[in-house]
């Protein structure tokens, strides 16, 4: 789905069921195509036949921007790079030791392979495999300005799962009054929320990474997990913070 005229929302789902999708980003620029986050491993068909129903290549990704380390942004890395071996991955510094294998992926401790069905051990590892020295190419700093859909803004968004995301990140597009927002904030019964508790444990850290939002001009949000709100975003947000620091709403 169209959410911009340069920007589509991909909407990855298991089994190509309607429930579980994962909205990852196609942002369509002059000098190529610009992937944000990739679905889980075992998606890289659903990726590229979502790609070619936009009416866009594949092959002209010239580079993935992955907003954190988890399994379900980055499951698709070994067969993008594979078809793509010369991609451009760029992340925040603070994800770089585990985008590079430096530090096992938080999610991904020794021995965590053996509790997942067998059927999907062999796409996970496939996905481990690729995290190398040198993997990222380009390592974003809050508050950078990209060259992408008119001046793309990079925000440090952590407290979605401390120590699990260190480097998380969201961005803002100026010029559509738009947040890609990663898994910074989601969308349950059709309102914008944090991440669910039991993946957010330091909520007032998730809540402050938000405050910074309340300064931009934002009319519509695309979630990670639960698509594209939009509504009163800045009226969200204040009732979102105050529920986080003091389990209450202020009205």
């Amino acid at each position: 789905m169209k959410i911009t005229a340069g920007i589509t929302d991909l909407a990855l789902t298991l089994d190509g069921g309607t429930a579980n999708r994962f909205h990852a980003a196609l942002l369509a620029d002059e000098d190529g195509l610009t992937l944000v986050d990739t679905g889980l491993p075992g998606m890289f068909g659903q990726l590229e036949q979502h790609i070619r129903q936009a009416g866009l290549e594949p092959e002209s990704i010239k580079r993935l921007i992955l907003t954190h380390q988890d399994a379900d942004h980055i499951g698709t890395l070994p067969e993008l790079l594979q078809r793509l071996p010369h991609v451009e991955v760029w992340a925040h510094g603070d994800e770089r030791p585990y985008l590079e294998g430096e530090k096992p992926l938080i999610k991904m401790q020794p021995g965590h392979l053996e509790n997942i069905p067998p059927e999907r051990r062999e796409p996970i590892r496939n996905m481990l495999d690729v995290l190398v020295p040198g993997r990222v190419t380009r390592v974003l700093e809050h508050g950078e300005q990209l060259p992408l859909q008119g001046g793309l803004r990079v925000l440090h968004t952590p407290g979605h799962t401390p120590g699990h995301t260190p480097g998380h990140i969201s961005l803002y597009v100026p010029h559509d009054k738009l947040l890609i927002a990663g898994d910074a904030l989601r969308i349950a019964d059709g309102e914008l929320a944090l991440s669910e508790l039991r993946f957010t444990l330091d909520m007032d850290q998730a809540a402050a990474s938000l405050n910074q939002l309340l300064e931009l001009d934002i009319e519509r949000v695309l979630c990670y997990h639960g698509g594209l709100f939009e509504g009163d975003v800045h009226g969200s947000l204040q009732k979102i913070i105050k529920r986080s620091f003091t389990g209450v709403d202020k009205e």
